[in-house]
């Protein structure tokens, strides 16, 4: 069975959303700490990979269920944030889920 070769735009669609991820970290560097909420991150990741989701799907692309696990565990973080703990810190994680998304993306070619 022949692989299906990506097209550009789902290409350049799925190295936006990495080039968000990794912006949302560049903005946290350059603005202090204590000025952004906590819930902050994992919304923007939520967000960001969620959308990606449903962009790429609304196209008819293949989107990876790494994209939907991920997404949906920002979800999940930003509203413990939110609604049960505001003082729980999150950053760690989503870095890391971040990592992982991309990572699998660069492994697989897809995300």
């Amino acid at each position: 069975m022949a692989s299906k070769r990506k097209s550009d735009a789902e290409a350049r669609t799925e190295r936006f959303t990495w080039f968000l991820l990794v912006l949302i970290f560049a903005v946290l560097y350059i603005i202090p700490e204590q000025n952004v909420p906590k819930w902050v991150v994992p919304t923007s990741g939520a967000i960001i990979l969620l959308g990606s989701g449903v962009y790429q799907y609304s196209r008819k692309w293949r989107v990876s269920p790494v994209t939907w696990i991920a997404g949906t565990l920002m979800l999940i973080l930003a509203l413990i944030n939110i609604q049960v703990n505001r003082d729980q810190d999150f950053l760690g994680l989503a870095l890391l889920t971040f990592a992982a998304v991309i990572g699998a993306g660069v492994i697989t070619g897809e995300t």
